[in-house]
């Protein structure tokens, strides 16, 4: 009874091992592929979910993979992260086998990270910053102080979802200064578009003593109209959030293929 117990333990260790083995090669072909499609430097990151693995490659449905890639460079960007989850990947197990897989993938979700790191490059005279999501309760507090912020600031009719908070460090009459942002984001097109609306100066009521010329040139340098380049596998972008330390635009797309470094889909809600 001992050695069958110890024959049994063998064999189902020597099935895990071949599952995460043949898990493994299938990621490589998938991240091969991947980055072909997108133009990516280097293999990004792929993790088919689910076990066992081999009974999805034998079916030819892997119900969700992940792609990560990260430090992208985008224009003047050098620290954009992609990130996919694909679902429904279909690809017969004797094409992963041959090397040369035609995927198809029934839904996909993709999304850029732009982070702290790449935005300030965007704010001219900001030395330090972060950035980060708004609440409802921070809305209502900064329309109750709106006496206190600079003349103009109002957060009237905009939705957590659609704000973000920035803190900045930059120069103001010679001083240097925290300035505290909460701004709307839109998505303009392909493009991150940020429209400053309550502006802080140091203490609360140091904005509303800031001369007309220093609010305006304030407002200016948190105006910002930012190109985050190509969703992965072209998706269309249809959200836009402040996430900590980063703003992450994102998008979905249907009925993907990606085979030979071409790729076709629909997009949409």
């Amino acid at each position: 009874m001992k050695r069958i117990v110890i024959g049994l333990i063998v064999v189902i260790v020597l099935l895990v091992a071949l599952d995460f083995a043949a898990a493994s090669a299938a990621e490589y072909q998938v991240s091969s592929k991947v980055r072909e499609q997108l133009a990516l430097p280097d293999d990004p990151s792929v993790k088919i979910n689910g076990f066992p693995f081999l009974a999805q490659a034998l079916a030819g449905d892997y119900k969700k993979v992940d792609v990560s890639a990260d430090r992208l460079t985008v224009g003047e960007m050098h620290e954009v992260g992609v990130r996919a989850e694909l679902y429904h990947v279909r690809v017969p197990l004797r094409e992963i086998l041959s090397g040369s897989p035609s995927i198809r993938v029934d839904d996909a979700q993709g999304s850029v990270l732009i982070t702290k790191d790449d935005l300030i490059k965007q704010l001219p005279g900001v030395t330090k910053l972060t950035i980060g999501p708004v609440d409802r309760g921070a809305l209502d507090a900064a329309l109750a102080d709106s006496a206190n912020a600079a003349p103009g600031s109002s957060v009237t009719g905009i939705s957590p979802d659609q704000s973000v908070r920035m803190v900045a460090s930059t120069s103001v009459l010679g001083q240097k200064v925290d300035v505290s942002v909460i701004a709307v984001l839109q998505l303009a097109g392909r493009q991150i578009q940020i429209s400053p609306r309550d502006i802080r100066v140091g203490s609360s009521a140091d904005a509303t003593r800031l001369p007309q010329v220093v609010q305006t040139g304030l407002r200016s340098m948190f105006t910002v109209r930012i190109d985050p380049g190509v969703l992965p596998f072209s998706v269309t972008p249809t959200s836009l959030q402040a996430v900590d330390n980063g703003l992450l635009i994102s998008g979905v797309a249907h009925d993907l293929v990606i085979s030979q470094g071409v790729s076709s889909a629909s997009a949409g809600n």
